[in-house]
């Protein structure tokens, strides 16, 4: 009965240990410099690609080449640096969160 306890005890830590580890490699960094580069210039190229096709409807419907296409290309460079800005001050009180926890 004894030895049947020592072994369930061992089991149990190998499956903790073995469990432990697989955590710490399951858990991907989720603000990888890769990660974090890719997602702050999807987020501008996608904010200028709606700008200037916006910008290029405006024109053709309101016949004002390339007024359109100038004022809205600005504004998607705007909205773009904003969700970028949006992003890093997310990312900002998550670590000041984590580190006050």
């Amino acid at each position: 009965m004894n030895n049947s306890k020592k072994q369930l005890e061992n089991l149990k830590e190998k499956i903790d240990h073995l469990q432990h580890n697989k955590e710490k490699k399951s858990v991907p960094e989720r603000n990888s410099g890769t990660g974090f580069g890719f997602k702050i210039s999807t987020e501008i190229v996608a904010a200028l690609i709606v700008g200037v096709g916006i910008g290029l409807l405006v024109d053709n419907y309101f016949n004002t080449k390339p007024f359109g296409l100038i004022i809205f290309f600005i504004l998607g460079a705007f909205a773009g640096f904003l969700n970028v800005y949006r992003v890093m001050r997310r990312i900002e009180k998550q670590k000041n969160f984590n580190i006050k926890h």
